[in-house]
């Protein structure tokens, strides 16, 4: 009967293993899907402040109607993209057009003077710190997960047990200066 204990307790020992190994998983798709929905938060929050920029540029710069337009449109594609990697480039795009807007409010000397521009300024640039903030860690916790399901033995039986890879999120290009550089208020 001893060899008989001997490979119970070995099967006892695997299922014990598999299972704390699954409890892992689960906790780091957790943390995976917490850290999306806190870029999602930021991201949420970069898209509701451009309204208040197009409002407040449109008044001394009405004639810039076609960067408004093209705002607006950007917004409602990168607000329709779901996941990391639809998200990615329409992100990228408005952060450009985003850029640009502010660029042109920089020409208005009397815009860039008012109280309720330099205001709106200082919290996109706030928000754009706080989304590369949560992107980074969001895209840390993506590398652990995707790491640890493509790891042996692990491999073996992740994906038997439902674990895909997740996204990155990278809606800048390597060559582009962050949008919050380039907003920096003095």
């Amino acid at each position: 009967m001893t060899p008989l204990y001997v490979v119970l307790a070995l099967f006892a020992l695997a299922g014990l293993l598999v299972a704390a190994s699954y409890n892992r998983l689960v906790r780091l798709r957790n943390k995976v899907a917490e850290g999306w929905r806190d870029v999602d938060v930021q991201l949420q929050r970069r898209h509701d402040l451009i309204p208040r920029l197009v409002e407040t540029v449109r008044g001394y710069s009405a004639h810039e109607s076609t960067i408004f337009g093209e705002l607006a449109r950007l917004r409602g594609k990168a607000e329709e993209a779901n996941g990391a990697t639809a998200k990615s480039a329409p992100e990228a795009e408005l952060a450009g057009a985003l850029g640009d807007t502010i660029a042109l409010a920089e020409s208005y000397p009397g815009l860039r003077a008012t109280e309720n521009y330099l205001a709106l300024q200082k919290e996109i640039a706030n928000t754009e710190d706080e989304l590369a903030a949560a992107r980074l860690i969001y895209n840390g916790n993506v590398r652990i997960y995707n790491t640890r399901i493509q790891s042996f033995p692990v491999l073996i039986y992740a994906d038997l047990l439902g674990f895909e890879p997740a996204e990155y999120f990278q809606p800048s290009g390597p060559d582009r200066e962050p949008l919050s550089t380039a907003l920096a208020v003095d």
